[in-house]
């Protein structure tokens, strides 16, 4: 064989089971630190995406404080952001990409008219397992459910108020300390994803897997 056949047979020999071994223990790696970064930075952006959500339906429920006054307070089966979607404030339901999304069709909620300038919500099936805006009387029990925050870390919300909220369903532990934290900032949000939180515009309790996360918009 001539020194170019065999030149050209060097050059076109393919990768040994060394090199091989050695490409794909290289890809492993990569595989090892890039893919926690993707799927952190996809979760980071479904934060994002909550916040922002979050600050349109408070602009909205401003918008209808402003025109029609005091928001109706919400029955288990009645919802805030569809009384906004039927006062053409909202173009749709309250939703965001975190927690548990809506499988299938979601059971129906009370249909919101108005009579005589008072709004009313009749119907409808229960919507506790769905992310949605609630409107509750505030107590002074502890923050947990909506119907009370201490939003200087300390103080409740005057008994008797009528407080909104959004209420986000299925949240993992380290979902809720994440939105604590993009909202009240580390002085209202607990140190880790056991401790209930019970101060700020956030506030969730509960064991488990999935947590139900309240959001303070508006008191009246």
């Amino acid at each position: 064989m001539s020194r170019t056949s065999h030149s050209r047979s060097s050059s076109i020999r393919g990768f040994s089971m060394v090199e091989m071994i050695g490409v794909l223990a290289i890809i492993a790696i990569l595989a090892v630190v890039i893919v926690p970064k993707v799927f952190s930075t996809i979760a980071s952006s479904r934060i994002t995406n909550a916040v922002g959500s979050i600050n349109g339906v408070k602009t909205a429920v401003a918008e209808f404080t402003g025109k029609y006054g005091t928001l109706p307070t919400t029955s288990g089966n009645s919802r805030i952001d569809d009384l906004l979607v039927t006062a053409g404030l909202l173009e749709q339901r309250f939703s965001v990409k975190i927690g548990t999304q809506p499988a299938g069709t979601p059971p129906a909620a009370a249909e919101w008219t108005r009579t005589n300038g008072v709004w009313s919500a009749s119907g409808g099936s229960s919507q506790s397992s769905q992310t949605r805006l609630i409107n509750v009387t505030s107590n002074t029990n502890n923050p947990s459910n909506g119907n009370n925050y201490r939003l200087d870390g300390t103080n409740n919300l005057p008994a008797g108020s009528r407080v909104v909220s959004a209420a986000i369903v299925g949240l993992t532990p380290a979902e809720c300390r994440e939105l604590s934290l993009r909202i009240d900032g580390e002085v209202y949000s607990e140190a880790d994803t056991t401790t209930a939180d019970m101060r700020g515009k956030v506030v969730y309790s509960g064991s488990g897997s999935t947590r139900t996360a309240y959001v303070y918009l508006a008191h009246q």
